[in-house]
Order: structure tokens, then C-alpha cells, then sequence
């Protein structure tokens, strides 16, 4: 895959890791590094592209208020956690977008809003205005009040549900691992990066593991299980390391990821998302 494929792509669902926006020591936000990913996304919409960005962080930021960093939180502080973490997320989202002239519009989702038909439609509706009010969705689950019921658990899963939402061309998942590898690379040196998966076999699934990040939920498992939900969709997929300055640029000048290419592109009918851009 290329850059080509990348700016083809009409409309792009962006997942942001946890370990991306929040400082690991401290949990607070990373805010050059923040602007340095609106500068992409600005240029995407430059060329007549729609971005959703789905972001994770929340309770990270939010743990650091309560001085709960280094050790796991109970429901109640989580939520807690979650609740104070999405409004500072938010701020540093809109003080970056607003250098542009965007505006932001928040959506805090759960399973019911996905799997609903009729909420489906109503986050369709949403995201339509918000691109007609020149506002850039950002998007996360509603830590908050989602029970085990009704979660998704993890933003890989609802980026990949939200990009079959709106009918997307691609989803970009990033993290701080280069894609996808035969082996954890931290415990084997000689692992290998998969540069391109066409099926997600049992093989392709047994390279999976567990998410080692204190705030993540998420993990190789869950990236794979989006990319299961994505190609079944017909939408293209990458996850790439999202660590440096300037994230979606890196991948369209090559840096190391791994792309998820559907055998069949057909997407399933959807109720219509219309055509309206943002205006830079």
C-alpha cells in the first residue's frame, strides 16, 4: 500500500491510542504532539477529505487529577477518572483545531448507540451536521455511564464499528507498535512485520496478545478484531506507530505499519452520509 491509497481514501475514521495523547508519567496531555496531528488532519480536509478522529485518553488524564497513576482504579474512580479526563481532552482538541477554523463536536458513545438502528441513524444525522457547521467529530465511548452491558471496552472496536457507521474508506489505528508482527518484537528480536494482511486467518489472530498499557483496554487482540469488523466492511485499514511529530504524514511517506486490504471492496448498504465538507 502507498500514500496513494491514503489520499484516495474519502472519508478516514483516526483512532488515537491512549499512550499517543497522555504522558505516561505524568497523564498530561501531550500538546505538541496534539497539534502536530490536527496539522495532518487540516491537510487531509484540505484536499477534500473528510476525518473522524476517535480518542482514547480520557482516563489517563483524568487519573492524573487523583493521583491514581501506577495503580489500577475501581469503577467508580474510573468513571470519575473518565468524567474530568474528556473535558481537558477536549480543550486541547479544540485549542489545536481552532489555529485551522474548525470547530469541535463531541460524541460519547456506547454498544446501544452502535447496535440500535435507530441510533445508528441519529449518530449518522450528527456527524453530518457537525461537517456542516465546518466542526471535526471527536469521538470516544461514554466511560461514564456504560455498564458491561452495554460497553464496547475498547476504541479499536468502536472506531472500527463507528467507520462501518459512516460508511469509511479507511481506518487508522495508532499506537506505539510499527503494526502488526509475528511475534512480540520486545521478546523476540527476530520477530517480523506483517506488511499487509489480505484475511485475518487463525495465523494472522495467534500474533495477537495483550495490551500491556496501564490505561489501554486494547491491545494487538482488539486491533485485529477491528480489522475483522473493517474488511468485513469492506474498508481498508492500518495500524502504525503514531509516536512521532506529524503521525499521518509519516505513514504516507512510508514508515513502518502494517495495511489491512479487503478482498472485496463492495460495502454493505448504509443509510446515506452525505457529501458536505468542512471548509479550510
Amino acid at each position: 500500500m502507498s500514500a496513494v491509497q491514503l489520499s484516495s481514501a474519502r472519508r478516514v475514521v483516526v483512532k488515537i491510542g491512549s499512550v499517543l495523547i497522555a504522558d505516561a508519567k505524568t497523564g498530561e496531555i501531550r500538546g505538541r504532539w496534539l497539534e502536530t496531528l490536527i496539522d495532518d488532519v487540516a491537510r487531509f480536509f484540505a484536499r477534500g477529505q473528510q476525518v473522524i478522529i476517535v480518542s482514547s485518553g480520557a482516563v489517563a488524564v483524568g487519573s492524573c487529577q487523583f493521583n491514581h497513576m501506577g495503580r489500577s482504579l475501581r469503577t467508580e474512580e474510573r468513571q470519575a477518572a473518565a468524567a474530568i479526563g474528556q473535558v481537558r481532552l477536549l480543550l486541547a482538541y479544540e485549542q489545536s483545531l481552532k489555529r485551522y477554523g474548525f470547530g469541535l463536536g463531541q460524541l460519547l458513545l456506547t454498544g446501544e448507540d452502535i447496535d440500535s438502528q435507530h441510533r445508528r441513524r441519529s449518530v449518522r444525522s450528527t456527524l453530518q451536521q457537525l461537517f456542516n457547521l465546518n466542526a471535526v467529530p471527536v469521538i470516544n465511548e461514554n466511560d461514564t455511564t456504560a455498564t458491561v452491558e452495554t460497553c464496547i471496552g475498547d476504541n479499536d472496536r468502536l472506531a472500527a464499528r463507528v467507520a462501518q457507521v459512516v460508511n469509511a474508506d479507511m481506518l487508522i489505528l495508532l499506537s506505539n507498535v510499527d503494526g502488526l508482527f509475528t511475534e512480540d518484537p520486545h521478546d523476540n528480536t527476530l520477530a517480523r512485520r506483517i506488511s499487509e494482511v489480505r484475511c485475518i486467518t487463525p495465523e494472522i489472530e495467534a500474533m495477537g496478545g495483550p495490551s500491556p498499557a496501564r490505561h489501554g483496554s486494547g491491545g494487538m487482540v482488539t486491533k485485529l478484531m477491528a480489522a475483522r469488523i473493517v474488511m468485513d466492511s469492506g474498508c481498508d485499514m492500518v495500524i502504525a506507530n503514531g509516536n512521532k511529530s506529524y503521525p499521518l504524514a509519516a505513514i504516507e511517506n512510508g514508515g513502518p505499519s502494517t495495511w489491512f486490504v479487503p478482498l472485496a471492496k463492495d460495502k454493505a448498504p448504509r443509510d446515506t452520509f452525505a457529501k458536505c465538507l468542512p471548509q479550510t
